[in-house]
């Protein structure tokens, strides 16, 4: 019986400071990824972070730096993969929400981008796109509001505010250009045209 209690006790012991140990590891990870991402390397905290969660894949702030360092670089798609694990292992950390909107609010914004040469040329957006867009930005709004909602006295409230406005003035342009869409499409089907 003391062996069995024994090598139980060893067994504990030895599971406790392996988790240690694994604990450590990853906050010196995050912690080193941090500092890269500082001073503007986050392709390198990406890696580091990556190896973080080799270790321990249920930390919420790895997956969160590691999504804090996708948008930094523009992979805003693996940043929401991260945000919405973030989310699943602690739905009350509001900042998530922040960054997760910061994330979709890019890739919302990279459908109405003007990738025309000529700047003086004005694209032509396809009702496809219009729609993705909008429907994309509505998105976008009801996150910064959740956020706003959790996050009362956010010091960033202004700024989120002037976002939410912007965005609805672009919805409101493409939605005003939506229409117009339909109305030539409409006109083109009356007058026997086929409309591309």
């Amino acid at each position: 019986m003391k062996k069995i209690f024994l090598l139980f006790t060893i067994l504990i012991v030895s599971v406790m400071t392996t988790a240690c140990i694994n604990n450590l590891a990853v906050q010196e990870l995050n912690s080193k990824a941090v500092k890269y991402m500082d001073n503007g390397d986050s392709e390198t905290a990406i890696c580091r972070l990556k190896s973080s969660l080799d270790l321990d894949n249920e930390i919420y702030q790895t997956h969160y730096n590691l999504a804090v360092a996708y948008n930094n670089v523009g992979q805003y798609e693996e940043a929401i993969v991260e945000l919405n694990k973030v989310l699943e292992l602690k739905p009350d950390f509001y900042d998530a929400i922040y960054t997760l909107a910061v994330a979709k609010e890019a890739i919302a914004f990279k459908i109405i981008e003007n990738d025309n040469e000529d700047e003086d040329t004005v694209k032509k957006y396809t009702k496809d796109e219009i729609t993705e867009f909008n429907n994309k930005a509505s998105e976008v709004i009801e996150l910064y509001n959740q956020y706003l909602s959790k996050k009362v006295n956010a010091k960033e409230s202004d700024v989120i505010n002037a976002r939410i406005s912007d965005i609805n003035s672009k919805i409101k342009q493409f939605s005003e250009e939506y229409a117009t869409l339909e109305e030539e499409s409409q006109k083109n089907n009356e007058s026997g045209e086929v409309n591309e």
